[in-house]
């Protein structure tokens, strides 16, 4: 599979009865677009020149997101992933996608924030401290959230069916609309459901679930 990473054009200033030549800004922003491929993706240290009109975009529809980062999904028409908020060393973090899901870590000392844009959204899984956070409403058909660890999620959805397993510290906050909700939730993880409309909701104790599998060993 094939990365390309483009730079943000750089912006000059350019100051009137100045002598000396004005001072280049530069975006730290990296914007990252994967090419269609079965392998997995991984960043390349080199930039990629070919334009990016002539790639196809790589899909994917889970986010598996652990360490110290903190992803915001938008929905968009085309899978899009963009760090926002300055370097990062490309040895303590990692993208990459494995079959249909985007895998994002970093053990940085100084969160990162990453940008992803995603059509249909289908899981997310976060654990450790990373946060996850939805701009805007997703529309779509099923939904399925996990967290463990310290991790945190605020997920905004109108979804037919959604799934949801929480466990250890972690918060989730839902809201939107869903005619099925499935929850697994043990007896110290957050949630609040106060903006969330729910035609049917189960919910299954964490503890219940282990006792039958401990069963079956």
């Amino acid at each position: 599979m094939r990365v390309l990473i483009t730079k943000k054009p750089t912006k000059t200033l350019k100051l009137k009865n100045m002598k000396t030549l004005a001072k280049t800004l530069f975006a730290s922003a990296l914007t990252v677009i994967f090419m269609t491929s079965t392998a997995v993706t991984t960043f390349a240290n080199g930039i990629d020149k070919q334009p990016v009109e002539s790639a196809a975009p790589m899909t994917f529809n889970k986010v598996k997101v652990s360490g110290n980062v903190k992803v915001i999904l938008v929905q968009g028409k085309r899978e899009h992933i963009e760090v926002i908020n300055g370097d990062y060393n490309l040895d303590k973090t990692s993208i990459k996608r494995l079959g249909y899901t985007l895998i994002i870590n970093s053990t940085e000392a100084n969160r990162i924030t990453v940008l992803v844009s995603v059509n249909d959204l289908q899981r997310i899984d976060a654990s450790d401290k990373a946060i996850v956070k939805t701009d805007g409403m997703f529309d779509v058909k099923y939904l399925q959230v996990f967290l463990k660890d310290d991790a945190k999620a605020t997920v905004k959805a109108n979804t037919e069916s959604m799934y949801t397993y929480i466990k250890d510290h972690a918060d989730l906050k839902l809201s939107g609309t869903t005619a099925d909700h499935n929850l697994v939730k043990d007896d110290i993880s957050k949630l609040d459901t106060d903006h969330l409309v729910a035609l049917k909701t189960t919910t299954t104790p964490l503890n219940q679930i282990m006792v039958a599998a401990n069963k079956k060993n």
